[in-house]
């Protein structure tokens, strides 16, 4: 038996015994990782392809030794079912976008908004009233945070910068709005331009941990305007105060804390190595060291996207956008289930209760609900 088919019949067999192979891999791992420790290297493909008999039939009372499927909704392990609904549909909100990112919900007026990264704007959604644009000039953002002083924070990816703007100017205001307007957080380490910040965490007490990668640079990393030659991972402190936090990762997309905020994911779409990182955090935000969350396959057939945004459920549970959609996992990095997506995924928030998720899926903006 060939050595990797010997080492995928060791997988499933600990698998099903409900064992770690994080042991037996603990030293295979490529330059990325040469700092870590695997936290969980499970492979992501189900043991056995799901069956049409499974659809349809009760998840609770199916075998988990086989992923069961309903719809869009593909179970690895039962626990998922806590806070799926898998008889919730998934719904198109709107769509004729360019390229969604950065859904953020904004508790002032109960809407959510987002980022069409092309067409320079954010729009906002509101139940009962649809999609409406919220600013026609943007700096081209991507991730969209939201301070605890009710001011929206734009990583605007083609502007290179991190720029703060406040949610209770008026529409005509915003309307108003030019790029000059904005107020500048950050936009350069050392003073080297920022290749092209892209999404972002806040933790209570008002760090900023985001992450640098070049696709706002019309030839990425190969850019002549490239001014830093590592892409980064960094936290700003509320003072202002840029730290590097990782320089290895060479596509750093999606980020996001803990419930507890010891933990900081990351999300690599690096397409020859997709995976999440997990970056254990000390009492002051100091990174103490990395681990491998989890490793994705490398992508390839029908699959579509590369691990990307995330966001932490109250759960503790990451919903994090990857090939074919949401992979759901728990906080030891045991994948739980996908939730399948008509299109490409990008990013994942909540609305306020957190009893509905929030998709920015390339040209559609998706939605679904989760158990109350």
């Amino acid at each position: 038996m060939p050595k990797k088919h010997k080492l995928a019949a060791t997988h499933a067999k600990l698998w099903l015994l409900g064992l770690s192979i994080s042991a037996l891999l603990g030293g295979c791992v490529s330059s990325e990782d040469a700092m870590l420790e695997p936290v969980s290297t499970s492979a992501e493909k189900p043991l056995v392809s799901p069956s049409r008999e499974a659809i349809g039939q009760s998840v609770t009372q199916a075998s988990f030794h086989q992923p069961a499927r309903v719809g869009p909704y593909e179970i690895f392990d039962p626990k998922a079912l806590s806070v799926l609904d898998v008889s919730a549909p998934i719904d198109v909100l709107a769509t004729g976008f360019e390229w969604l990112e950065g859904p953020v919900w904004s508790s002032v007026d109960n809407v959510l908004l987002f980022s069409d990264i092309p067409t320079h704007k954010v729009y906002r959604y509101q139940e009962g009233s649809g999609v409406s644009e919220f600013l026609s000039h943007s700096g081209f953002s991507n991730g969209l945070l939201i301070d605890n002083q009710q001011e929206l924070i734009l990583l605007q990816s083609r502007s290179r910068q991190i720029a703060r703007l406040r949610l209770a100017l008026s529409a005509a205001q915003r309307q108003a709005f030019t790029p000059d307007d904005y107020h500048v957080l950050v936009d350069n380490y050392h003073g080297h331009k920022l290749n092209s910040p892209n999404d972002g965490v806040l933790s209570r007490g008002g760090t900023l941990y985001f992450t640098d990668p070049p696709y706002g640079l019309p030839k990425q990393l190969d850019d002549p305007a490239k001014e830093l030659d590592f892409q980064g991972v960094y936290a700003l402190s509320p003072s202002g105060v840029l730290t590097l936090l990782d320089k290895s990762l060479k596509y750093p997309n999606g980020i996001a804390l803990s419930k507890d905020e010891k933990s900081l994911y990351v999300a690599a779409s690096n397409p020859d190595k997709p995976a999440w990182y997990r970056y254990s955090l000390s009492d002051d935000g100091k990174v103490k060291h990395r681990e491998l969350f989890y490793q994705a396959s490398v992508i390839g057939g029908e699959s579509h996207g590369l691990p990307d945004g995330l966001k932490v459920h109250a759960s503790g549970f990451i919903f994090a956008t990857g090939p074919n959609g949401i992979w759901l996992f728990d906080p030891s990095g045991r994948l739980l289930a996908k939730i399948h997506m008509p299109s490409t995924s990008a990013n994942v928030t909540f609305n306020a209760d957190q009893s509905k998720v929030f998709v920015t899926a390339h040209h559609q903006l998706l939605s679904f609900n989760l158990k109350p």
